[in-house]
C-alpha cells in the first residue's frame, strides 16, 4: 500500500511542478499567477507531508513533524486565496480574512497544549472550506469570463468539499489513525484535482489570467452575426435604462432580450469588454449617479434616494460600487463637484 502511495503522490508533485513551471515563465506576471504559485506549492506540501511513509518519518523526527505542522497550517489559506484570486478579478483581501487566518494559523501548533487549541484548528480549515464553497456557489452569476464560468462551480466546488471532507475525517481519526485506504483515497483525490487544474490552467491561457482591461472596446471581437444582433439589442435596452432594474442579474437580462445566458456572458465580454457583470452594471448606475450628485439644482436630494433612483436596493451596495468606480465616496463626490463649480 505504501508503494501505490508513493507512486499516485509521486504523480500529483509531477504535475504541480509542471504547473509551478507554466507560471513562472507566464507573461505578464500578475499577483493572480502568483497566488496560483502558492496554491500549487501548498497543495504539494501536503501530497508530501499527507504521505503514509512522511506520518511514519514525523513520529521520529521533531523537525518533520514541525514541517508537517506548518504545511498543514497555512494550506487552506492559501488555497483560499488562490482559488478568490482566480475566480475574482476584483479581490482585494478583506481586514476580517487577515485577522482570522493570523488567528486560525498559530492554533495549528497549539494542540498539545490544551483541546480548545486543536478544536478551533479544525473549525477554522472547515469554515475556510466552507466559505470556498460558498463563493463557488454564489458569485459565478457575475463572471463574463466563459471559459470559467462553469469550471469555477464544479472544479472550486469539488476542492472545498474534499477539504471539508478530509479536515472532518483528520479531525475524527487523530495524527496518526487514520484508515489505511484513507491516504489512498486521498492521494488519488489530490492528483485528480492537479490534472484537472493543470488541464484547465494551461488551456485557457490569456484571457482568464490577464488582469482586468479597464479600457472597454472599440470594437467587438470574434463575434457572430447572431451574437452581433444581441450586442445591437443589448445596447439599445442599456440607452433606454434597463440597469435601473433593481436586482437586475445576467439571467434577468437575457429573458429580457429573449437570448441565451451563456450568449448574453459572450457578448458582454468579447463585445464590450467586461468581465464582470455587477461592475458592467455598476458603471452605468454610478454614471448616472455622479450627474444627479454634481447637479446643483438636485443639491438637497438625499444620497439614498439617488440610490433607489439608480436600482440600488440599500445605502451599503451603492456606497460600495462608488467608491470602487470613483475612487471617493459619494458626498466627498458632490462636495468636489460643488467646490469646483
Amino acid at each position: 500500500m505504501e508503494t501505490i502511495d508513493l507512486i499516485i503522490r509521486s504523480s500529483a508533485v509531477g504535475v504541480g511542478i509542471l504547473l509551478i513551471t507554466h507560471f513562472v515563465t507566464m507573461k505578464p506576471f500578475s499577483r493572480k499567477t502568483l497566488s496560483a504559485m502558492f496554491m500549487i506549492l501548498a497543495t504539494l506540501g501536503m501530497v508530501v507531508v499527507s504521505s503514509m511513509l512522511s506520518l511514519e518519518f514525523a513520529q521520529t523526527s521533531n523537525a518533520w513533524s514541525l514541517f508537517s505542522t506548518i504545511v498543514v497550517s497555512v494550506h487552506a489559506p492559501l488555497v483560499a486565496w488562490g482559488l478568490l484570486e482566480l475566480f475574482e478579478d476584483e479581490f482585494e483581501v478583506q481586514w476580517w480574512q487577515t485577522g482570522f487566518v493570523l488567528f486560525a494559523i498559530p492554533t495549528h501548533f497549539m494542540t498539545g497544549i490544551h483541546p480548545a487549541f486543536g478544536l478551533v484548528c479544525h473549525l477554522s480549515s472547515l469554515l475556510i472550506y466552507g466559505y470556498i464553497f460558498y463563493v463557488a456557489i454564489n458569485t459565478r452569476h457575475n463572471d463574463l469570463v466563459q471559459a470559467r464560468c462553469m469550471f469555477r462551480m464544479w472544479f472550486m466546488g469539488s476542492a472545498a468539499i474534499a477539504g471539508i471532507a478530509f479536515s472532518s475525517l483528520h479531525w475524527y481519526y487523530g495524527n496518526f489513525g487514520m484508515p489505511v485506504g484513507y491516504h489512498i483515497v486521498k492521494a488519488s483525490v489530490l492528483l485528480v484535482l492537479c490534472i484537472i487544474f493543470a488541464y484547465w490552467a494551461l488551456k485557457v491561457r490569456e484571457h482568464v489570467w490577464a488582469l482586468p482591461n479597464r479600457e472597454k472596446k472599440t470594437a467587438p471581437e470574434n463575434l457572430s452575426p447572431a451574437e452581433m444582433s444581441l450586442l445591437q439589442r443589448l445596447r439599445a435596452s442599456m440607452e433606454e435604462d434597463i440597469w435601473k432594474q433593481e436586482g437586475l442579474t445576467i439571467r434577468k437580462l437575457a429573458d429580457e432580450l429573449d437570448a441565451p445566458e451563456h450568449r448574453l456572458r459572450k457578448v458582454i465580454n468579447q463585445g464590450m469588454g467586461y468581465r464582470n457583470f455587477a461592475h458592467f452594471v455598476n458603471e452605468h448606475r454610478i454614471g448616472a449617479a455622479c450627474e444627479v450628485l454634481a447637479d446643483p439644482v438636485r443639491a438637497d436630494v438625499p444620497i439614498i434616494s439617488v440610490a433607489y433612483e439608480v436600482g440600488y436596493a440599500s445605502l451599503g451596495p451603492f456606497n460600495r460600487a462608488f467608491r470602487e468606480i470613483v475612487g471617493e465616496s459619494p458626498t466627498e463626490y458632490r462636495k468636489r463637484s460643488f467646490a469646483h463649480g
